[in-house]
């Protein structure tokens, strides 16, 4: 329950005590550029997005495009900034909806976390809202605008009431943000100059706030040094260049203007008032020039002055896009370890491309930007569990991150698929760098860890497709043969296919309209492939050309060894279509001998043998017209179907059915 309201005089014995900062805890936009509104209009409607910030570190990720921008944009055109540039809207701010551009927009702040005396400073416009029986300050701060064509007419104010009242300049310079731009040119901001970004710090920082008529330090010290400056310039008798020089140039003034008007020039640096200082003032590292990353590093150090200022003593956020500007990674690293450790005394909103910054990066604290919306990974809004925050954050690397960009994900189990796959995806005529697809490989069969990313509590969809392809991992019949030598109880087909449902079962709580499970029919990838009329002799040629790789030293076995490969693979298919030829599990056994006695019991590398297989698809493709040829091998081969589906999932559905 919440009470709305101005409140003339505040009561601090009726609040509970809260630790930390105001901190900003909801945005709300609505009809604010790519996100519009769930209604008619912005009185009678739900904003277009509504986002949960945590007090700390919250990190905006998505693909370029994804909104991330529009957010940071909104909070420092409704907050102002530090550094106090000039942010106006245009009618590019404006929302579009089937081509026509809405009138108004307005954007919502909300503030909570205060302590009494923050509270005290935004006494008019605090409310309170009633959380677990406990009272709680909160600030609502809205800024709308409304596009008349050829003006845009803005408002500022606050208040917990529909309408709020202004909000005085006192109180919104409390409200500034510290904001460090994209694509930031740290060399020019740092460079002295009217335009000096370090000029403008400093000049924000209190130690250079004056105090009323007396001379601050600096420009005693700058009147001390035009003093001496204008003593060596000043004509004297004793013969100095600068004497001399300052005579000639006497001798031209004395020529050019009227004999009672004769002026007196003399040599200072101009401009002695503080800012006309600061504006001379230069940051750098040592003498010689530094790179783009150690620039943009002292850079953003100096920026986050202001953010420990005392005099910036109410809310203390940072807004920095793209942080990892210019940086390697070791250094976006150390620069998100340093901000991490510095979010229990501020606020930080980031935006980031980087997978690395993704990935080192704690998943609550995360916000997935897709499709106009945005998503927050705290457990308070995924299908998580404890053990799968802990998890990720142990195994959720630089590669894994991709998940976070991509328009549709391929969670595999394994080595073998995530070399295959993109091979498969390209004769199939679905690259996935095109679909923007990535492959996360989980290593194993942990997938609730990653799926549930995607599993909102609300049910509402990412936008992004999830194909999660895994093993069946059920042994066949032939299996028997070695469970009779260990005495073991023999499998029947029936236990064999009730086995199968049950897998089904199992990973069929994953699925939801956007998620969906893709099983290998029988028992694994390698088996599948073995079990393929079209494909065994190559991938049985792979496996054993794996295997010599894996034995020689430098790597790559010598030629000869092809043709004794070829002729092994000859001779053992001859042997088995002798030997089985007539049998109706016929296929079954070859897939067995290949998978389970050639490859399993002799321990080849699966990794190696996909990726022969992987560059045999390749060369086999490698003339345009192979390729429909292999194309349709694959849209036959009933075994590796799951694969080709989940690839169509994730892209974009296949041209025609056809029969599997």
């Amino acid at each position: 329950m919440q009470v709305f309201g101005r409140m003339p005089q505040l009561d601090t014995r009726l609040f509970s005590k809260q630790a930390g900062n105001m901190y900003l805890s909801e945005l709300k936009l609505w009809n604010f550029r790519k996100y519009g509104i769930n209604g008619e209009s912005i009185e009678s409607s739900l904003p277009g997005v509504a986002i949960q910030f945590h007090e700390g570190m919250n990190v905006l990720i998505g693909e370029n495009d994804s909104g991330k921008t529009a957010i940071v944009d909104a909070i420092r055109y409704t907050l102002g900034t530090q550094s106090r540039e000039w942010i106006h809207l245009d009618e590019s701010d404006f929302h579009v909806e089937d081509e026509h551009r809405a009138e108004e927009l307005k954007i919502e702040c909300i503030f909570r976390g205060f302590t009494d005396q923050e509270a005290g400073r935004f006494l008019e416009w605090l409310g309170n809202e009633d959380v677990d029986g406990v009272k709680r300050y909160v600030l609502k701060v809205c800024y709308t605008a409304r596009n008349k064509g050829s003006r845009i007419i803005t408002d500022l104010r606050a208040g917990q009431d529909s309408v709020g009242t202004p909000i005085d300049g006192d109180a919104r310079s409390l409200l500034r943000t510290t904001y460090l731009k994209p694509l930031r040119d740290a060399d020019v901001e740092l460079t002295p100059g009217r335009r000096s970004r370090f000029a403008q710090i400093l000049k924000a920082h209190k130690l250079f706030q004056k105090d009323g008529t007396n001379r601050h330090d600096l420009e005693t010290i700058f009147d001390d040094a035009n003093a001496a400056i204008e003593d060596y310039f000043k004509h004297k008798e004793d013969g100095s260049d600068a004497s001399e020089l300052m005579k000639l140039l006497n001798s031209y003034v004395e020529a050019f203007f009227p004999q009672n008007e004769l002026p007196s020039p003399s040599v200072t640096v101009s401009g002695s008032d503080l800012f006309d200082i600061l504006q001379r003032l230069s940051l750098s590292l040592d003498v010689n020039p530094s790179g783009l990353g150690a620039a943009n590093l002292l850079f953003m150090a100096t920026e986050l002055l202001l953010l420990q200022s005392e005099e910036n003593a109410c809310l203390k956020l940072a807004l920095i896009e793209e942080l990892e500007a210019h940086l390697h990674p070791q250094a976006q690293l150390r620069l998100i370890h340093y901000l991490k450790e510095k979010s229990t005394a501020g606020q930080y909103i980031l935006t980031t491309h980087s997978t690395t910054t993704g990935s080192s990066i704690p998943l609550e604290n995360l916000i997935l930007c897709k499709d106009s919306k945005a998503f927050p990974m705290g457990s308070n809004y995924t299908n998580l569990e404890a053990k799968n925050y802990g998890y990720l954050h142990r195994f959720l690397d630089a590669t894994k991150a991709n998940l976070f960009f991509a328009r549709g994900v391929l969670l595999v189990e394994g080595d073998a698929e995530n070399l295959l796959i993109p091979t498969i995806a390209k004769i199939i005529d679905r690259p996935l760098h095109r679909y923007g697809v990535s492959i996360v490989n989980v290593g194993g069969t942990a997938f609730s860890h990653f799926v549930e990313i995607f599993r909102r509590r609300d049910d509402e969809l990412t936008g992004i497709k999830v194909a999660l392809i895994t093993d069946m991992d059920v042994k066949p019949l032939e299996y028997n043969e070695l469970l009779k030598k260990d005495q073991k109880k023999e499998q029947t087909e029936r236990e064999i296919e009730l086995a199968k449902s049950d897998r089904i079962r199992s990973l069929s709580r994953f699925k939801n309209k956007e998620i969906k499970v893709f099983i290998s029919p029988n028992w694994t990838l390698e088996y599948e492939l073995a079990l393929s009329s079209q494909f065994r002799a190559d991938f049985y040629r792979s496996i054993l050309w794996a295997e010599k790789i894996a034995n020689s030293q430098s790597g790559v076995p010598q030629e000869s060894k092809s043709n004794e490969v070829a002729k092994t693979v000859q001779s053992n298919f001859n042997e088995w279509l002798e030997a089985w030829g007539s049998d109706s599990r016929r296929d079954e056994k070859i897939a067995f001998e290949i998978y389970k006695k050639q490859m399993l019991d002799t321990k080849i590398s699966k990794a190696i043998t996909a990726q022969v297989f992987a560059q045999v698809l390749d060369d086999k493709t490698a003339v345009e017209e192979a390729v429909k040829l292999v194309k349709s091998d694959l849209q036959a081969a009933c075994t590796l179907q799951y694969l080709l589906d989940a690839i169509y999932h994730v892209t974009e559905p296949r041209e025609a059915p056809y029969d599997h």
